[in-house]
């Protein structure tokens, strides 16, 4: 089984936050570990941006990156091509999402994702419409 994880499921496993438990569960649980290759700009983004924000210290963002790097290399990863791109512009317009969730979601279905685990409720339902099981870390 395919679990596709999003950028904010995959941080969850390096933060300790709201959800983190579940995360790991759903990550321990899964056969196999997909997400969208974006997820490395965005991991990295949004820790920088943790950091700035004062969420995060200097060595809690070193530990942070290190840990989400681990977790990159432990996935498999779906190239953003011109096709997943058009598929994803579709997915935008149709289900209403910002652009790199319609990525996540135009690449779990490219790969046949059994579940899709992410803490943005828009993309679970999306995602739930379109026929995935969906895994919300922030609901039990």
């Amino acid at each position: 089984m395919i679990t596709y994880v999003d950028t904010s499921s995959v941080l969850k496993l390096v933060i300790d936050e709201q959800g983190s438990e579940e995360a790991g569960l759903i990550w321990d649980r899964s056969d196999a570990i997909a997400s969208a290759s974006l997820v490395i700009v965005e991991g990295v983004a949004a820790l920088a941006a943790a950091t700035r924000g004062g969420r995060l210290s200097s060595p809690q963002h070193r530990r942070a990156k290190r840990n989400l790097s681990a977790l990159i290399d432990e996935m498999s990863l779906v190239q953003v091509t011109e096709g997943l791109v058009v598929e994803a512009s579709v997915l935008a317009e149709e289900e209403a999402l910002r652009g790199y969730d319609a990525v996540h979601l135009a690449s779990a279905l490219l790969i046949d994702a059994a579940l899709l685990t992410s803490a943005d409720s828009d993309l679970c339902e999306a995602a739930s419409r379109r026929g995935l099981h969906v895994a919300n870390p922030l609901t039990r």
